[in-house]
């Protein structure tokens, strides 16, 4: 029974899971979109390898680390989203490009681009790159359709550089809890993208990739009239932030942490053994740092680093020793803490899941 097991514990409920892996391929399909989900949450060559059974036409990573993780479990059509910046990063690609990865290579400089160059010399192998263009979240990406268009000239005339199209992720769009400011800012990167798109055409740089980031965005996808591909990510396990932008509800959560109430200082505090070392310290999402499973209106009020804290201006029903299931706030990040998973179904322990590519962040 996965309730007697130790705790701080990860629990990923299968069925929850496989309905949501099963959920976004359907919706994907039925308008036409390429998927290539973002393997940053699960981190897990099992869930990568069900989502390319149901129809992904490959997956995304963040970093080469990665990379070699789904290489070594067979996958070889991958998104990285990273710039391959600096020797190092170049001589690991060459090395898995020799392994049998097929790339396909965020850039946003003529650094970036020049990189992809060196490792066609090495390698003998062409690779496609594609522009990350900023829609407003404001990290990496190329500001500007006249700045898009002269990255874009400039792949195009590198030799064993394959000029693929744009990619995005409006990590932005999340920014707001209000549902019409959601999709208002979907449409604002649709509409972004859809001008952008003209002006490459006019310059006959037509992109035949123009793929979309985020599990919000994609749970939107009739606001989507641009995009080819969509790369959502927070999908297959949701969290209480995805619940939040109302990506997700909260029967779609399939992770959890049991956690023990550990000590009970005042009637209206309790105190659990998971802190930021198993949530995660990312937040606060609806005022708090977890919700309680079962129970969302109950938040973490706090957290330390062992500690969550639950506080309330009422009495609090649970006592020392109580197991209590927490929604972390971000998914991805907690699960980055953790070497292993328990997989379950109903009451039982279905089996475990290794974390295999947990820290690969270079």
């Amino acid at each position: 029974m996965w309730s007697e097991l130790d705790t701080p514990s990860i629990l990923v409920d299968q069925t929850i899971v496989e309905h949501n892996l099963q959920g976004m391929a359907t919706a994907a399909s039925a308008r036409g979109l390429a998927l290539r989900p973002h393997t940053k949450t699960h981190k897990s060559p099992l869930w990568a390898q069900q989502q390319v059974q149901l129809g992904a036409e490959g997956i995304m990573v963040a970093k080469l680390g990665e990379a070699e993780t789904m290489l070594d479990a067979g996958i070889r059509r991958q998104s990285i989203g990273f710039p391959i910046i600096g020797q190092l990063k170049e001589d690991k690609l060459v090395s898995l490009v020799h392994r049998g990865l097929m790339p396909r290579v965020s850039v946003d400089s003529t650094a970036g681009v020049d990189a992809l160059a060196r490792v066609y010399q090495r390698t003998g192998i062409p690779i496609e790159a594609i522009i990350e263009v900023d829609t407003g979240m404001h990290r990496c990406g190329v500001l500007g359709a006249t700045a898009v268009v002269d990255l874009a000239d400039y792949v195009r005339r590198m030799h064993g550089v394959h000029y693929g199209g744009i990619t995005c992720f409006g990590g932005h769009i999340a920014r707001t809890h209000v549902q019409d400011e959601i999709v208002g800012r979907i449409r604002e990167e649709n509409q972004y993208l859809s001008n952008l798109v003209k002006v490459l055409q006019e310059h006959r740089l037509h992109p035949t990739v123009i793929s979309e980031g985020g599990t919000v965005p994609a749970a939107f996808l009739e606001e989507l009239t641009v995009a080819t591909e969509i790369r959502p990510g927070t999908y297959v396990y949701n969290d209480a932030a995805t619940v939040a932008s109302f990506a997700a509800t909260w029967d779609d959560c399939a992770l959890s942490v049991l956690t023990t109430v550990v000590s009970k200082p005042a009637p209206n505090r309790v105190v659990l053994d998971a802190g930021s070392k198993t949530l995660s310290s990312d937040g606060p999402v609806a005022g708090g740092y977890g919700a309680l499973w079962g129970q969302p209106g109950w938040r973490l009020a706090r957290l330390s680093e062992e500690h969550g804290v639950l506080e309330s201006p009422e009495i609090l029903p649970w006592a020392i020793g109580d197991r209590i299931r927490i929604v972390p706030n971000h998914a991805c990040t907690t699960i980055n803490l953790h070497d292993m998973t328990y997989l379950i179904r109903h009451d039982q322990v279905a089996g475990t899941l290794p974390t295999l590519a947990r820290g690969k962040v270079q």
